[in-house]
């Protein structure tokens, strides 16, 4: 089969990132007995990995995929894959092992440099809670029970997930589920221990936002103690804090914003945002780390003409002068992506609500992994190495998500011919 220009860039990115240790599968422990092991552990993982990288709503859509580059005879997959064969492993692997690939791939992409800052001085991680798979019922105890429309039940496996926003890729950088008899708020010291275990030696982000839910004193001094600078969303939960933050900065917006966007288009409407900022409630209420206040003024302008405005205030520990206003308004915004990028793609492109592969929690929770290094890899294909480019230099839109999962899977139906010479660095 011959394909064509930009099959042959997918076909090349591909086999240049399977090269990297963070591609291969030695160090997940095979979870089968000894004796009946009739498939190369190694290609099945390949496998499941590789149908996440093609868009495979189902195991089925797996197994037909590997029969194809198996047919090819020189491709990852050397013969067709049952899916009742991947059904049963993926309820068995161990997840926090997932979770150290996902970690693996992360450090890999730093070290090649495709993981720096989008007009930002220093990296920014957005942490925020994400449902990645719902169950009818619960036998392992690891959701979150919830109600359909109609009364009845239902589980709900959930997640604390870490967006680095920075990055023009906006990749998953660590993803913790959330217990079944706590919340966000709970398991947050937990989930930013394992990001300063995977990543605090590495330069990869230097302040870390949350939303509302996860705001409080206890969160932001976990923060700070780690040397890393907070950004929290502020809303009814922490009364006292808003009502000094909206005496302190409603009177500003009288005079001119320190910062202001131009309008852009947003879901077929026109969005501007303006920003106030005081640094007078420093150390207010005993949160001794606090350094400024921030007002985010979004007018949203509607198709009839009628705008809307919303209000959105932040408190946070980043000491004036680190970050221009201008760079201030990026990383409120960058926290926005997390569900406008990471979480969108994730929901729409991969079902990752309706899809999940498989439907008890740990198996659910496995798939999730692989979903998730599946996004970085093409997220980073889409916005860096297959993105056009206008005249000028400057990017056009990124390749739509539809377009990727095409030619991801008509490169996979074959091998490169000749092979690829070994890399000194993945990029």
């Amino acid at each position: 089969m011959k394909l064509q220009s930009q099959d042959r860039r997918v076909q090349r990115f591909i086999a240049r990132h399977k090269k990297s240790p963070a591609y291969q599968w030695d160090d997940v422990q095979d979870p089968r007995a000894r004796r009946g092991r009739r498939w190369p552990f190694e290609q099945l993982l390949d496998a499941a990995f590789l149908g996440m990288v093609a868009g495979c709503a189902t195991l089925r859509d797996v197994e037909a995929q590997t029969d194809e580059m198996g047919q090819a005879g020189r491709a990852y997959v050397a013969r067709r894959v049952p899916d009742t064969t991947l059904y049963e492993l993926l309820g068995r692997l161990g997840i926090e092992e997932l979770r150290k690939k996902l970690r693996q791939q992360v450090r890999s992409l730093y070290r090649a440099k495709s993981l720096e800052p989008e007009a930002l001085p220093c990296g920014v991680v957005s942490i925020d809670g994400k449902g990645i798979g719902t169950l009818e019922h619960d036998a392992e105890a690891t959701a979150q029970k919830a109600h359909h429309e109609d009364g009845s039940p239902y589980w709900l496996v959930r997640a604390l997930r870490a967006v680095l926003t920075s990055s023009e890729a906006r990749p998953c950088i660590d993803q913790m589920p959330v217990a079944a008899k706590t919340n966000e708020m709970g398991d947050f010291p937990a989930f930013f221990d394992g990001l300063e275990q995977a990543y605090g030696r590495l330069n990869l982000f230097e302040i870390v936002t949350v939303d509302a839910g996860m705001t409080s004193k206890k969160n932001a001094e976990h923060i700070h103690g780690a040397h890393r600078a907070y950004v929290m969303a502020l809303k009814e939960t922490q009364p006292e804090l808003l009502r000094e933050a909206e005496r302190l900065l409603r009177p500003r917006t009288q005079a001119p914003p320190a910062a202001e966007t131009p309008w852009e288009k947003a879901q077929g409407k026109q969005v501007r945002r303006r920003l106030y900022r005081t640094t007078e409630i420093a150390g207010y209420h005993e949160w001794t780390h606090l350094q400024q206040a921030w007002l985010v003024v979004q007018e949203t302008l509607s198709a009839d003409g009628t705008i809307a405005i919303e209000d959105r205030f932040f408190l946070t520990s980043v000491r004036p002068g680190r970050l221009s206003a201008a760079q201030i308004l990026l990383v409120v915004r960058g926290h926005w992506r997390i569900e406008n990028d990471c979480f969108w793609s994730l929901d729409t492109q991969w079902g990752e609500d309706d899809r999940p592969w498989r439907s008890t929690g740990r198996a659910v929770e496995v798939v999730s992994f692989f979903r998730l290094m599946a996004y970085n890899l093409l997220q980073l294909a889409r916005q860096r190495h297959l993105r056009p480019r206008r005249a000028g230099g400057r990017p056009a839109d990124p390749p739509p998500w539809r377009r990727m999962f095409q030619w991801t899977r008509q490169a996979l139906r074959l091998a490169l011919d000749p092979p690829l010479a070994p890399a000194s660095g993945i990029g």
